[in-house]
């Protein structure tokens, strides 16, 4: 109740202060659904959770949080974007959590053009549902390209973004095949994620991701996943192959654009 009510304070204080610079302003002149979806008990438990309890902690991290809901409204209205990679929701582990999919090979775009992506992938996961509100996450980073992720602005968003919005909700990372590119950029982000997030974060080889992906995930979802990593280290495979098989692997619609149902739900 403390946290909900100070959050509340914090935002009639800016809006009476006029602290909105001319983007929020217009977003709230719409009204402000989202200070009192995002006070709801259960979120308000899962900032706390995020902030290990600290109350002051909880208060800034769900302030900048309805803050970026209120910035990407239209985004997650609409729950559409451009698919600029094979980002998805692949299937579910063991207990029930959504499994997030994406490999760098699929990346043609610069990082902050897959913003919206990954939001929506982030916020399908959250929408599917899990025991305890959280998703894993494998990344595959073969055809890594630093080139189209050296972006320290991007980086820093996408990063407060996961740090507020996704604060929580985060089970675990598996990094597959992180190469020596893949390095500098991890160097940048490392310092942007806090050590609660980093510890979640594995990273293996191929043969090893292999071993935990069918210890952790049901059936269905780890011979999607497994497929995902055959298909995407095959040299002759074409784009548009790759692009079918992440499509038939989807277990939603959203961010792919595909009418598949929950098939490991």
């Amino acid at each position: 109740m403390n946290v909900a009510h100070t959050v509340k304070q914090v935002w009639k204080d800016r809006i009476d202060k006029d602290h909105l610079d001319d983007e929020l302003a217009s977003f709230l002149k719409d009204g402000f659904s989202e200070l009192e979806e995002w006070t709801e008990d259960e979120v308000v438990r899962r900032m706390l959770r995020a902030a290990s309890g600290q109350e002051r902690e909880a208060v800034q991290t769900l302030a900048r949080a309805i803050e970026h809901r209120v910035r990407e409204r239209t985004l997650f209205q609409s729950m559409t974007c451009k698919v600029t990679c094979d980002l998805r929701v692949i299937g579910r582990d063991v207990e029930g959590r959504p499994a997030i999919y994406v490999c760098a090979k699929s990346q043609q775009l610069q990082l902050n053009e897959l913003k919206s992506q990954i939001f929506l992938a982030f916020e399908t996961a959250v929408q599917l549902g899990s025991p305890d509100g959280q998703c894993l996450v494998i990344a595959d980073m073969t055809g890594f390209s630093a080139r189209l992720n050296m972006d320290p602005f991007t980086l820093k968003q996408l990063a407060d973004s996961f740090g507020t919005i996704f604060a929580d909700r985060l089970n675990s990372v598996l990094i597959i095949d992180f190469s020596l590119l893949a390095q500098t950029v991890w160097s940048t982000c490392r310092a942007l994620l806090s050590e609660r997030t980093q510890r979640k974060i594995n990273f293996v080889d191929e043969c090893r991701a292999r071993e935990i992906i069918q210890e952790r995930c049901d059936r269905q979802t780890w011979e999607s996943v497994l497929s995902a990593l055959e298909i995407n280290r095959m040299r002759s495979t074409t784009a548009e192959a790759r692009a079918s098989h992440a499509q038939r692997t989807s277990i939603s619609e959203i961010p792919l654009g595909v009418g598949n149902a929950d098939k490991a739900g």
